[in-house]
């Protein structure tokens, strides 16, 4: 079975493409702004039951929300603790209208609350608390315009290109230091720069308590927040054993921050008039939203704040879209990264008119979302509710929150992302993605999470072009149900028997990917390889004179054919290119088919035809080219000779390739199967010797 009709080129593609968007404009457009308002499409179903699971789901979140958020700004990135309920509120309503996933909530997380403050350290060291709120809402903003941006392109598969393992190791080690980092909060200890590597920190941590004095363990400090972590360990651990006999336990294992927050900020408010006990409090937390303030705007401002954006940004989406991905996966719906990315971006933007520090989904808070049963995003609609009335009727009783405990909070809500049940799969599936894990994890420890975001991500990019660049090349085995193997696959196919090589002179030769720039070199040494170590040199003789000082094709025949059994080998007489997981042919590509045609007539002395197998249709238009007899070469460098450029010209002239005499002809070089394809390749060789 033979192709018999040309397929349309890639530009009557493209034009027909275009005339079609032209038409539908109108439409297309109504329906893309209706998409970006996801809760168009749900909320005429909602009903009475999705209000109660979300209820539910909604308060349960919120009085999880509010301690984390008073923890992450204050504790990690070291901001005021209200712009970490500013966060919380506007996360939560945003995220209500444009959510594409009913579990996720948006809001500050620790890892990139860690990574604003290392941010701000960095690139504001001497900014008062002022400046350092506006900077952290000016990076909101702008990394809400890049998301925003990404959304609405609909390019948000970029996050594709950072493989689970990667992400898994990523967190693992950014927990790992954030849970170094409170611990000399938890003691009370004082002077520590807990924005370093952990292993610095460790370091510093045991040489200041080592010294004690002022900046060494605080008694009281440390009383309240070993309290606090055996407490919420406790709450954890006993609920999980509880709720197998009482499941209405798992409630309060989601509350135990906020039950641990009223416990000890009850005893701190109980203690606050005895002059003995001295502890670290969080102190004033302005009423309601009288504390908001604004972003800065301007050009000039953003030329700073930009250099801390990459990782900010970066992380941001990555987190996002695992947190939106694996909740989906595993509650059976499907979530719109670009969307997903789109809402994350209004929620950073509008965030940033209130101060609120860079927001993205959260591990924890989302898990406890789903594991309460909620129905839809009205949840997070609920979880804005009950944050905007705590800001309007507790933020008085919030100002005797120990410092201590809110390190206990942190550390064990964190611990939760430290993951390594990816480590041993990860080994036993790709070797690569485990040494993924390990680069993200241990760059985190001995460097800094910025670092580490561009060397996973800088790793990942790299393997896959490494696969890319050197994909799987083979030649091909028929097997006795008409199945053609590599001869690798053959050994593990059960009736080796059965397999048989190809017609005596024929090369049935597959590439496991797309033929392009960074692998058409690879491809074409791999295809020689394969014809030399095959096939009979039948090529002229030539002298020495006349050789290219480079050529040794001849001397290395002669030495082969010496060996035993080097006289049985027969003259190559076509090939046949499996192109069943080749998706595309580029430029180079087709370049490197051109030169193969040049080196298998040099090693045959005569043309060998190429026939393929499983080609798009929209590639066939490349590949008509290779077997003309015109075809010799496509490269465009203005150093070649007038005769090879007139070869260029040529060979793309619109009769050379459009409706033409032999157009048919060339077609016939192109099968639907591997099998129609040696069958064709061998009836047109038969008289070849």
């Amino acid at each position: 079975m033979s192709y018999t009709q040309k397929p349309p080129t890639q530009q009557q593609e493209i034009r027909a493409a275009a005339a079609l968007a032209f038409k539908n404009l109108p439409r297309s457009s109504a329906n893309h702004l209706y998409s970006i308002f996801p809760i168009l499409n749900w909320i005429r179903r909602y009903n009475l039951q999705w209000f109660i699971g979300d209820v539910i789901a909604g308060v349960t979140v919120g009085l999880i929300a509010i301690p984390q958020g008073i923890s992450y700004s204050a504790k990690l990135a070291g901001l005021p603790a209200q712009f970490g309920l500013y966060t919380a509120f506007l996360g939560a309503f945003i995220y209500t209208f444009f959510a594409t996933s009913k579990d996720v909530t948006i809001g500050a997380t620790a890892v990139l609350s860690l990574i604003v403050g290392q941010q701000l350290a960095i690139y504001a060291p001497k900014a008062s608390p002022t400046e350092l709120v506006v900077f952290s809402a000016t990076l909101a903003f702008w990394t809400g315009v890049f998301e925003l941006i990404i959304g609405v392109l609909r390019i948000g598969t970029i996050v594709d290109f950072v493989p689970v393992p990667v992400i898994a190791g990523f967190t693992s080690g950014a927990g790992i230091q954030i849970i170094i980092q409170q611990t000399p909060g938890l003691l009370g200890v004082k002077g520590v720069n807990t924005n370093n590597a952990p292993y610095l920190v460790i370091g510093d941590f045991f040489t200041t308590v080592s010294k004690g004095g002022a900046n060494g363990v605080s008694q009281w400090d440390a009383i309240f927040g070993l309290s606090s972590l055996v407490l919420l360990l406790l709450i954890k651990f006993g609920t999980q054993i509880g709720q197998k006999k009482y499941p209405w336990l798992k409630f309060v294992g989601f509350l135990r921050n906020a039950i641990v927050l009223i416990v000890f900020t009850g005893i701190s408010y109980g203690v606050k008039d005895n002059k003995a006990i001295n502890i670290n409090i969080v102190k004033n937390i302005p009423y309601g939203l009288s504390g908001i303030m604004q972003a800065n705007y301007s050009l000039p401002y953003a030329s700073t704040v930009m250099q801390a954006l990459p990782a900010v940004l970066i992380v941001a989406i990555l987190e996002h879209i695992a947190v939106s991905k694996t909740y989906g996966r595993v509650n059976g719906y499907a979530v719109d990264p670009n969307q997903e990315i789109t809402a994350l971006g209004l929620t950073n933007i509008f965030g940033s008119f209130v101060g609120a520090i860079p927001a993205t989904g959260s591990f924890s808070r989302s898990a406890i979302k789903s594991a309460s049963g909620v129905r839809s995003p009205i949840a997070s609609f609920i979880t804005a509710l009950v944050v905007i009335t705590a800001l309007f009727t507790i933020t008085s009783t919030l100002y005797y929150i120990p410092s201590a405990t809110l390190s206990a909070i942190v550390a064990t809500a964190i611990s939760e992302l430290v993951n390594f049940n990816v480590v041993k799969p990860s080994w036993e599936v790709e070797v690569l993605d485990f040494i993924g894990f390990w680069i993200a994890f241990w760059v985190v420890f001995f460097a800094s999470i910025e670092i580490a975001i561009f060397a996973s991500v800088g790793f990942s990019v790299l393997v896959l072009l490494i696969r890319i660049a050197r994909p799987k090349v083979t030649v091909l085995s028929r097997a006795s149900d008409g199945t053609w193997l590599d001869s690798e696959t053959a050994k593990y196919y059960g009736n080796v028997s059965g397999v048989t090589d190809a017609p005596e002179g024929i090369l049935v030769f597959k590439i496991d990917e797309s033929l392009a720039y960074p692998n058409s070199g690879f491809f074409l040494s791999k295809l020689n390889e394969a014809i030399f170590n095959r096939f009979i040199y039948t090529g002229p003789s030539l002298s020495n004179s006349e050789k290219l000082w480079c050529d040794d094709s001849e001397e290395r025949a002669a030495r082969r054919e010496k060996a035993e059994d080097a006289l049985i080998l027969p003259p190559l007489k076509a090939i046949v290119f499996d192109f069943s997981a080749a998706s595309r042919v580029d430029f180079t590509g087709l370049q490197a088919f051109l030169d193969a045609k040049a080196d298998t007539k040099r090693f045959t002395g005569r043309e060998v035809p190429f026939h393929f197998a499983y080609v798009r249709p929209q590639q066939i238009n490349v590949l008509l080219r290779v077997n003309r007899d015109s075809a010799t070469s496509l490269d465009p460098t203005p150093a070649l000779p007038k005769e090879s450029n007139n070869v260029l010209v040529n060979l793309f002239k619109k009769k050379d390739v459009g409706e033409n005499t032999d157009e048919k002809d060339q077609l016939r070089f192109f099968h639907g199967t591997v099998d129609a394809a040696v069958r064709a390749a061998e009836a047109e060789t038969v008289e070849v010797v």
